[in-house]
Parts: structure tokens; sequence; C-alpha cells
């Protein structure tokens, strides 16, 4: 039984690219498990946080709807005010001063709006 050594080298070279076949198979599986592991972890934490959100959404839009109906009555009193004919004269008469001063304080007790962010994580260690 002799053996060529043409035979030898295709026999090596077919041995070779099946062992770097099988290892490309197993990194890629690797990496693919990993992959949806981190998807799946994202995921989770992506509905926490939307979760999270849910209760400050409906306050926030029960204040906007509550900013709407204050903002509507100023606006009226501006939209009064500016179609007055002597609007061109430069003087705060008490009626401007009272409609800008009923403006802040509208923009203050809105509620809901003045609590803190939820972004209050430090960059400690284990983040």
């Amino acid at each position: 039984m002799t053996f060529s050594l043409r035979t030898f080298l295709i026999t090596l070279m077919l041995i070779i690219a099946g062992a770097i076949g099988y290892g490309e198979i197993r990194y890629l599986n690797g990496w693919y498990a990993h992959s949806a592991t981190v998807n799946a972890d994202y995921a989770l934490k992506k509905q926490k946080a939307e979760a999270k959100l849910v209760p400050i959404e409906q306050k926030a839009a029960t204040a906007n709807a509550d900013g709407k109906v204050i903002y509507r009555t100023i606006t009226r009193d501006v939209v009064k005010y500016v179609q007055d004919p002597n609007r061109t004269v430069c003087r705060f008469d008490d009626v401007a001063v009272s409609m800008r001063q009923r403006a802040i304080d509208a923009a203050n007790t809105i509620p809901g709006f003045d609590e803190p962010s939820m972004q209050t994580q430090s960059g400690g260690k284990g983040q």
C-alpha cells in the first residue's frame, strides 16, 4: 500500500478545510446565541422602562389637558387686548400685567412637571 504525495496533500487539505468549516460553524452558533441573549435582555429592559413610563405619561397628559384649558382662557384675553386700538401705546397697564402674571401662575401650578426626571442613575460601578 503506497501513498502518493498528491493523495496525502489532498487528504490533508480536505481535513484542514473540514476543521476550519467546523470551527466557523461553531463560532457562528456561539455568536448567534450571544446575540439572542443580548437582544432578549434588551427587550426585557425596554419593557420595564416602558412600564415605568406609563404612569408618568398619564400624569403628563392630564397636566397637559389642564394647561390647555388655562392657556385657552389666557389666549382669549390676550386676543382681546391685542385687538384694542390703543395697543401700540407702550405702557404696561394693569390688564397687561395681570395677564402676564396669570400666565406665569398657570405655568407654575400645572401639576406633574415639577418632579425630578427619571434619569437619576449615577455612573458608578456595576452599570
